[in-house]
C-alpha cells in the first residue's frame, strides 16, 4: 500500500467531520440531565427532562432483582393473600422466607447483648432471625438488590407505576446522592448506584430534627396526606408543612428514624453490612428496626426513606392480625368481619387487597330448567 493512501480527500474529510460532530452531539444528548427546583416537582406536573426517557412502569419484580417476603410457615392464609394480590398486580414473588419463632433460636445462636439478664425469647428475636435469613439469602445467591416485605402488607393496584416513578426519581433526580445517584462514570443503576437500604414500608418516620435535606416529586397514585395513618400524616404536616388535603406528594430523605420493617430494599452490600452489624456477627440490643435506626444514624448503613410510604399494613380485625403474643384476646363479634377480606389499610389510592373484590360476583347465570 502506498504512503499516499493515509491521506483523505477534502470531500472525505468533510464527511468525516460531520460524522464526528453527530456522534458527540448524540452522546451529549444521551447523558445530559436538567435539574429542577422543589416547586416544579410538587406542582402536579412532571417536567420533561431533555435527553432522558421519562418514568416507565416497573417490571414484575418492581425493578429489583428479586422480591422476597417473610411469613410464618403456618400462616397459609397470609401466603394465599400475598399470592392473590401479587398475581392481580402483575408482580412476581421469588421467595418466601420462613418466619422464626423466638424460642426456635438456639441459645448458642442468640445475638449477645449488653443486657444479658433480659429475656432472650422476646418476640423480636424471631423477627430478627427471619429478616437475617432474608439478608443471608441475598448474600448466598449474590442478589444485587431485593425487596423484602412482611406478609401483611398492602400496596396500590398500580404499584408497578408507583415504583417505576420512584425508581426513575432515584436514578435521575436524587439531589441527596453523590453524582445524583449515578455511578462514578455516569452510569445509571436501579434506584441509584450507591445505597444499602431504601425504606418504603415504615409505620412511623421521624426525619432529622435539624437537617431537612430532601427532594420531592409528584406521584399521581399518592392519595391526600390526610388519608394516611395519623403518624404518617403528622410527619408530612409537621415536618414538611403539607396540608392534609395535599395529594400526589412523595418526599425522599436520608433515613434517620424509620420504624417498622413492612417493606424495605437491600443491595448485596447492604445485606452484608446488616448481617455483620446486626446480630449475625456483632451484638444487638434492640428489635431490628431500632437496630437499623442506630446504624443509620451512625452512618454505618447508607439509606433513604420515601414518605408517605408506598407499602402499608393491612389490618385484620380478628385473631389473624398479628403473630406476636401480647396477651390480647379477640372476642367474637357478629358485627365485625374477622376474615382477611374484612380488613383495611390506610394511605392507598386504590388498595390491591380491596381490589381483589373483582374476583367475586356472579359470573354464570343458569338457564331455566338447568
Amino acid at each position: 500500500m502506498g504512503s499516499s493512501s493515509i491521506f483523505l480527500t477534502p470531500r472525505a474529510l468533510g464527511v468525516y467531520a460531520i460524522i464526528v460532530i453527530l456522534f458527540f452531539t448524540v452522546r451529549q444528548l444521551g447523558t445530559t440531565h436538567a435539574t429542577y427546583g422543589t416547586a416544579e416537582w410538587t406542582s402536579g406536573k412532571l417536567s420533561q427532562i431533555a435527553g432522558s426517557a421519562g418514568p416507565k412502569t416497573a417490571n414484575s419484580t418492581l425493578d429489583f432483582q428479586e422480591i422476597v417476603y417473610i411469613s410464618m410457615p403456618y400462616r397459609t392464609d397470609r401466603q394465599d393473600a400475598m399470592a392473590l394480590i401479587a398475581a392481580q398486580s402483575g408482580i412476581k414473588l421469588n421467595k418466601m422466607i420462613a418466619g422464626v419463632p423466638s424460642d426456635a433460636v438456639h441459645e448458642k445462636a442468640r445475638p449477645l447483648t449488653a443486657h444479658p439478664k433480659q429475656d432472650p425469647k422476646k418476640p423480636w428475636l424471631g423477627v430478627w432471625r427471619a429478616h437475617a435469613d432474608a439478608w443471608r439469602y441475598i448474600i448466598d445467591n449474590n442478589i444485587q438488590s431485593a425487596l423484602i416485605m412482611e406478609d401483611d402488607v398492602d400496596w396500590d393496584v398500580n404499584v408497578r407505576d408507583v415504583f417505576g416513578q420512584w425508581n426513575w426519581q432515584m436514578k435521575n433526580n436524587n439531589s441527596l446522592a453523590e453524582n445524583k445517584g449515578h455511578g462514578p462514570k455516569g452510569e445509571t443503576c436501579e434506584y441509584g448506584c450507591n445505597w444499602d437500604i431504601i425504606n418504603m414500608g415504615q409505620c412511623i418516620y421521624s426525619p432529622h430534627p435539624k437537617d431537612k435535606s430532601h427532594f420531592t416529586y409528584h406521584d399521581a397514585n399518592s392519595p391526600p396526606i390526610g388519608s394516611f395513618t395519623k403518624p404518617n400524616t403528622k410527619e408530612m404536616v409537621e415536618s414538611w408543612n403539607y396540608k392534609p388535603e395535599d395529594a400526589g406528594v412523595r418526599l425522599v430523605t436520608p433515613s434517620y428514624q424509620p420504624l417498622c420493617t413492612m417493606g424495605y430494599a437491600m443491595t448485596q452490600r447492604g445485606a452484608r453490612r446488616a448481617l455483620y452489624q446486626i446480630g449475625g456477627f456483632l451484638a444487638m440490643d434492640n428489635p431490628i428496626d431500632w437496630e437499623f435506626i442506630e446504624h443509620m444514624k451512625a452512618g454505618r448503613l447508607l439509606s433513604y426513606t420515601v414518605s408517605p410510604p408506598l407499602l402499608v399494613k393491612w389490618k385484620v380485625f380478628g385473631p389473624g392480625d398479628t403473630d406476636n403474643d401480647y396477651g390480647f384476646e379477640y372476642k367474637a363479634d357478629e358485627k365485625v368481619d374477622m376474615t382477611t377480606g374484612g380488613g383495611l389499610s390506610k394511605g392507598l389510592l386504590r388498595s390491591a387487597r380491596e381490589g381483589l373484590k373483582v374476583l367475586d360476583g356472579t359470573f354464570h347465570t343458569w338457564k331455566e330448567g338447568e
